[in-house]
């Protein structure tokens, strides 16, 4: 039987929460079903007890979307792809060339393993799982179709999700739309929200510039609801969250500047910043926060004179 706190959360009569609050996945079903986000190794047992409880048969779920390949979001593609081998991965070109990497070169590998790793002690222990995820003895995470931007993935005749490439997080980041059902599904494009601390930590991680075009560009999707690759689902104020996101992140990349204009340490800034972080979440290690901490100041550094990035088209 799974536990109370673990089962799937119906958003819509199609669409699914799975994993966990921290660390979810979607499953959108139609005719057709489509797992999105790909989850930490720590929840693949969970995904497929959850998948199970919903009394769907895996055979059904043809896809595997993934919105980036950060090594939080792809921990679990190895371990479904192993279990359901006819689970399509689709994701980014981006998306195909880091994930090419990890198949290929020993050295990438050992890096995302150790991160997911990581991820998954602090899962350890803090209760949520009873063990460590099972080693492979061979690793897939090939992405089996490209996705381009305006293309549609067709789960029946009223489940369509649309294609939108949204770099700035990470470059191989992608949204997807389902217009009819008002779902989109914005992954980390705005950066990390706790709603329950009213906390937003902007994450540009790849670039300012690009992570403001691609807010901008989601912003004229109509939805009803926003789905986050952390912390649930935004159904309230689409264009209200947008706002925040923009003013939180304007005010952020000013505090970046100004406070290296001053003359202060950047290794305390980045400490700084990390602390207020993990005050926040525990999804990863204080090391981790400190490292995109300094690299957000470095973003910043380089849009310091980029203009008019922070303005949302009129709705």
């Amino acid at each position: 039987m799974i536990e109370q706190r673990y089962k799937p959360v119906t958003i819509t009569p199609n669409f699914y929460q799975l994993g966990t609050h921290d660390f979810p996945v979607y499953l959108s079903m139609g005719d057709d079903g489509m797992i999105i986000e790909g989850g930490t190794g720590a929840f693949f047992p969970l995904i497929v007890e959850q998948v199970k409880y919903l009394g769907i048969e895996p055979q059904r779920i043809k896809y595997l979307a993934l919105t980036h390949t950060h090594p939080d979001h792809i921990g679990a593609v190895p371990h479904l792809k192993k279990l359901w081998p006819h689970l399509k991965v689709m994701g980014s070109a981006g998306a195909a060339k880091v994930l090419k990497r990890l198949s290929e070169k020993p050295e990438a590998l050992k890096e995302f393993l150790a991160a997911d790793r990581a991820i998954s002690l602090i899962r350890l222990n803090k209760g949520e799982i009873a063990e460590l995820p099972v080693e492979l003895d061979h690793y897939v995470f090939d992405v089996d179709h490209v996705l381009e931007e305006g293309e549609d993935i067709k789960l029946s005749k009223d489940i369509v999700w649309s294609v939108y490439h949204t770099p700035g997080h990470s470059l191989c980041h992608i949204a997807l739309n389902d217009e009819n059902e008002g779902t989109l599904v914005i992954g980390d494009s705005t950066g990390f929200y706790v709603a329950g601390k009213d906390a937003l930590w902007p994450n540009y991680f790849e670039s300012l510039e690009n992570y403001c075009h691609s807010i901008q560009k989601l912003s004229t999707l109509p939805a009803d609801r926003l789905v986050l690759s952390h912390n649930g689902v935004v159904s309230t104020g689409a264009r209200a969250y947008f706002e925040k996101v923009m003013k939180v992140t304007e005010a952020y990349h000013t505090e970046m500047l100004e406070r290296v204009a001053n003359g202060e340490d950047i290794e305390k800034i980045a400490t700084d910043k990390a602390q207020w972080v993990n005050s926040i979440t525990d999804i990863q290690t204080y090391d981790v926060m400190y490292n995109m901490a300094k690299l957000l100041i470095r973003r910043s550094h380089t849009a310091s004179k980029k203009h008019n990035l922070f303005t949302l088209p009129y709705a």
